[in-house]
């Protein structure tokens, strides 16, 4: 069978099942209800979440918030045969640059005492380890709904599953933390993200491949 008749044919298999956004749309929801629930078992919540919500700290939900919604976009955009990443990549690297931005202009106001703070924090570790285990339910849902397209790059479509997840997960994981320092939550935040990310490109390459 040629390349262009397979990509066909999957393309046609794909039309006949649910959509991967529709699996998204019913899987996302009790993974993550499962994360908070998770969170509110064995970390707990803050005890100024309702002030902290109330102030700039309310970033810390947003922000990671809007990343997986971008990521969500793309990986479904890419589960279809035959796509490119275009605009909606491009709008991904942009929100992604505007952070590290961010963290840029955090740096040059903090300068080393504000690094070497971050870095001494105790909860530091806690962070680390949280945002990762927080994000498997919803890693999983993700590369479910994803299974369900034909996505020609599984690689990328599995880092975006890691993505989307590790940004819910930072978003869940604020519910808990109480630090709101800009040097600690960008780039405590953005590891724990960025380990979903490589861990979903190595499980997206063997369980998205067709």
């Amino acid at each position: 069978m040629k390349t262009d008749d397979l990509i066909a044919a999957l393309a046609a298999d794909t039309l006949q099942r649910p959509g991967a956004g529709r699996r998204l749309l019913r899987a996302a929801p009790p993974a993550a209800a499962l994360s908070v629930l998770a969170l509110l078992a064995f970390w707990g919540p803050r005890p100024d979440l309702a002030a902290a919500l109330m102030s700039v700290a309310v970033l810390k939900h947003l922000l990671p918030l809007a990343l997986a919604a971008l990521a969500a976009t793309l990986a479904l955009w890419l589960s279809r045969p035959e796509t490119r990443p275009g605009g909606r990549a491009t709008l991904l690297l942009v929100y992604g640059g505007a952070l590290v931005a961010g963290f840029g202009v955090a740096l040059a106001r903090g300068g080393a005492p504000g690094v070497d703070a971050a870095l001494a924090n105790p909860t530091l570790v806690t962070c680390l380890y949280s945002i990762p285990l927080l994000a498997l339910p919803m890693l999983a849902a993700t590369l479910w709904a994803l299974s369900s397209g034909a996505p020609q790059r599984p690689a990328l479509s599995g880092a975006l599953a890691g993505l989307v997840s590790g940004g819910v997960a930072a978003a869940i994981y604020a519910i808990y933390c109480d630090q709101d320092a800009a040097l600690f939550v960008l780039p405590a935040y953005g590891t724990g993200i960025l380990v979903m990310t490589a861990l979903g490109s190595v499980i997206g390459a063997r369980v998205l491949r067709w």
